[in-house]
């Protein structure tokens, strides 16, 4: 699949702009703040219905205008065209459309455009805690499965009702019951998410493992692991119920549920070494862009399109042979780059520069 046309208007700095991109590589330049990142955000924004830098969509509508925001894509798959059409009146209040009709529930955006996207504040992915690695899963599962993500938002509210009935019901007799209430639908969907986590990490791990050797010379081995609860995995639900039962005590005093996939963690190992604790820089490096590969090559073995790969200023952070390794893992992929320069030609590639908030394609 790849990106056909973007238009945006009102969008975070553009007053207007309307690119047509290239099927292979698109390489975007400008200086500093020039509203390359924004570009890039208005894609990500089609795919999943949220940007990757703010979090109210008030804030992408243009500082100073009174009226909305609009972001549209024309998207080509191998057998299907597709307009996403996204709509922030100046309330705040998203509306979407996929091939001019409405949609209702965030769920039918999913698959629509699959995107990969990278930047440097993606090595968190790495550095950071655990919820950036969650992140990563959820995101790439929920692209690729309506019922993930329904199953994940079901969750989410089922985990806030939870915590919020240890906080209004703590010291009450009835506070057993209460979570008996929820705790049933609560288990069914923590199972899910558990399998679908687990199943993705096994699946995606050859892959990893692949381009890790590629990137050290086959001098690491790249590990990972879904880390959960102490689960028998022929019984999940058994499982967790049985800890949430254990962890009443502690829940109750604490406030808010310890026991769940929100508090799980992805373990990358490279060798011995805990890559998340005691890695190297580079080890980290080579470890994030080993995932976002193997991400790219698991979409491409689920859905049977290969998805668009959104690179935001990375080059920068990766030394010559990762970008090679880079360069040659996405032949046969639209890949849009941004960067302030380019040693790129247009033989080898589509070239945009933005000025004064204007984009022109280099011919």
């Amino acid at each position: 699949m790849f990106v056909k046309r973007i238009v945006v208007n009102n969008f975070l700095s553009y007053d207007h702009a309307d690119v047509t991109f290239g099927e292979a590589l698109n390489i975007i330049t400008g200086a500093n703040a020039s509203g390359k990142t924004n570009l890039i955000d208005g894609i990500y924004f089609a795919s999943v219905g949220r940007s990757s830098r703010h979090n109210r969509d008030k804030e992408l509508i243009k500082w100073e205008t009174e009226k909305g925001a609009r972001v549209t894509l024309l998207v080509q798959k191998k057998f299907s065209r597709h307009t996403i059409d996204i709509y922030i009146d100046p309330q705040g209040k998203k509306r979407i459309a996929v091939d001019n009709i409405p949609i209702q529930r965030m769920g039918e955006l999913m698959g629509v455009l699959n995107v990969v996207f990278f930047s440097p504040t993606e090595m968190r992915l790495v550095k950071d805690g655990p919820s950036d690695r969650r992140r990563f899963l959820d995101i790439s599962l929920c692209q690729q499965s309506k019922t993930y993500f329904y199953t994940l938002q079901r969750y989410n509210s089922l985990l806030a009702q939870r915590n919020k009935i240890l906080k209004d019901y703590r010291g009450r007799p009835t506070l057993r019951d209460m979570l008996n209430v929820v705790d049933a639908d609560f288990i069914r969907c923590a199972t899910f998410i558990i399998q679908e986590r687990k199943k993705y990490v096994e699946a995606i791990t050859p892959y990893a493992q692949r381009e890790h050797a590629k990137l050290t010379a086959g001098k690491e081995e790249l590990n990972l692991q879904y880390e959960t609860e102490p689960v028998d995995f022929n019984d999940i639900a058994g499982s967790l119920r049985r800890l949430l039962n254990e962890a009443f005590t502690a829940d109750a005093r604490l406030e808010y549920s310890t026991v769940g996939p929100h508090r799980d963690d992805l373990k990358i190992t490279s060798g011995d070494v805990d890559v998340r604790r005691f890695g190297s820089q580079g080890q980290q490096r080579s470890a994030v862009l080993s995932l976002k590969l193997a991400e790219i090559a698991s979409f491409k073995a689920r859905t049977g399109e290969t998805p668009v790969l959104l690179l935001d200023d990375v080059l920068s952070e990766l030394d010559a042979d990762r970008q090679k390794a880079l360069f040659d893992a996405v032949k046969g992929m639209q890949t849009i780059i941004t960067c302030t320069e380019t040693d790129q030609s247009k033989e080898t590639a589509t070239i945009f520069e933005i000025k004064d908030r204007q984009v022109k394609r280099i011919d």
